[in-house]
This record gives C-alpha cells, sequence and structure tokens, in this order.
C-alpha cells in the first residue's frame, strides 16, 4: 500500500477514513485501544447529486464539501486525522529493479523516470510516491522497487474536502489498496462486514450496521491504514 502523499504520520487514537464516490462521500472513525484491538466510533453517508463525482474527477467540489460538512455535524464525528481514498483509475503503478547500494534521492530520481513514461500528463504534475518490495527472488544486490503517482488535482481536491472538516489529512491510499485491506480483515468477500470483530461504540445498532457494511468497506480500509 502507498501513501501518495507522504505526509508526517503522529500516533493516534482514532482515526477517519473518508471515502468519496460517485453516489455518496462515506466516513468511517475507528479506534483502537492498548490490547490493538478496534472499536467502531462512527460511521455514515451523505448523498452527491448525480454527476458531481465520476471514476476518477470531482466535478463540484463545493458540492462535495457541503454534504461532508452535513455529515460530519450529524454523525457527530470527533477524530482529528483522516485517510483519503485516490479512485483507481487515477493511480499508476509501475515495479522496477534497482541496486540496493542507490540513496534516496537516486531511488527518487529513478521512480520518476520510470513512472513518467507511464503517464498520459506532464510528470509535473502528479503526485508520486515509492517504496521497496523485497521478493526472495532477487538476485543479491538488487530491490524491487514500487512507485505509484496520481494526478496532483485529484490527490488535492480529496485534500481540501478533508481540511474543510479540520482534518489533517496523514494517508493518502489507492481505494482498491484500501479495499483489499478492509476485505482481508473480513474474510476476502465483497459482502463481507469489515466490521466483525470489533467493538462497538454506544449507539450503533448491530443489525443496521450488519445492512450497510459492505458499502464501508473503501472508508473502512482508509481508516484502518491510519494505524499501520
Amino acid at each position: 500500500m502507498i501513501d501518495l502523499t507522504r505526509l508526517l504520520r503522529l500516533p493516534n487514537s482514532s482515526f477517519v477514513g473518508i471515502d468519496i464516490g460517485r453516489d455518496a462521500v462515506r466516513m468511517v472513525e475507528l479506534s483502537r485501544n492498548k490490547a490493538a484491538a478496534f472499536c467502531l466510533q462512527n460511521y455514515g453517508s451523505e448523498h452527491l447529486i448525480a454527476g458531481t463525482v465520476d471514476d476518477e474527477d470531482i466535478h463540484d467540489l463545493e458540492h462535495v464539501m457541503a454534504a461532508a460538512q452535513r455529515l460530519w455535524q450529524r454523525s457527530h464525528f470527533t477524530a482529528r486525522k483522516a485517510a483519503i481514498g485516490i479512485p483507481p483509475s487515477a493511480v499508476t503503478t509501475h515495479v522496477f529493479a534497482t541496486d540496493q547500494a542507490n540513496t534516496e534521492g537516486q531511488r527518487e530520481q529513478l521512480a520518476e523516470g520510470h513512472i513518467a513514461a507511464l503517464l498520459d500528463y506532464n510528470v509535473a504534475d502528479a503526485c508520486i510516491d515509492f517504496c521497496t518490495i523485497e521478493p526472495a527472488s532477487m538476485p543479491s544486490g538488487q530491490i524491487n522497487m514500487l512507485v505509484a503517482a496520481a494526478r496532483r488535482d485529484c490527490v488535492e481536491d480529496r485534500l481540501a474536502v478533508a481540511e474543510s472538516l479540520g482534518l489533517r489529512t496523514t494517508v493518502a491510499d489507492a481505494e482498491s489498496y484500501a479495499r483489499q485491506s478492509a476485505l482481508q480483515l473480513s474474510g476476502a468477500s465483497e459482502n463481507a462486514n469489515p466490521f466483525a470483530g470489533m467493538a462497538l461504540a454506544a449507539g450503533i445498532d448491530p443489525a443496521h450496521l450488519l445492512v450497510e457494511a459492505s458499502a464501508y468497506l473503501v472508508a473502512c480500509g482508509l481508516a484502518l491504514r491510519g494505524f499501520d
């Protein structure tokens, strides 16, 4: 999983995942106790007018911000840190091999060079992040690098929604990765309940949650990313 914004992460007791989809803004707030057990503190959604958001872009940022603010106020979220989701169609990834002895600066230049050739827009307009992956089959002295890029305006629009709620965004993750995190937690079924096994805060109806849970896979996965 890739942190596209590469912002500072701080220890936290609660975290909210913000999923901005075609039809709604969805949020999940999780906390974790000293025993590393998760608790669902809050969740909810707010409808968006058709055409406001497509598979990649937010076309009416003010409308999305207003919807997010209504949801925040109605559902009484309290977290101050957030993770935002980036649509899969807006994220480009690539894996390449490089020398383990390269410096961080050299790896950054290589990552930018490799991903630039795959983008249909100027690399200067991209948010880029990279990380090391080390399969056992790599030759001695070699490592694999995973690089990811997303259009800067796509990322910044979603950052703006979180900022309009007074939140500090510490993670930006591809929605597909966030969904996978939630599926792994819940047993890898698209109809799974990612909150199964979590404690529920007072006021959350378990029966109602069970009906709605699968719609919050991305938002839950994003919230989980805050505790990585």
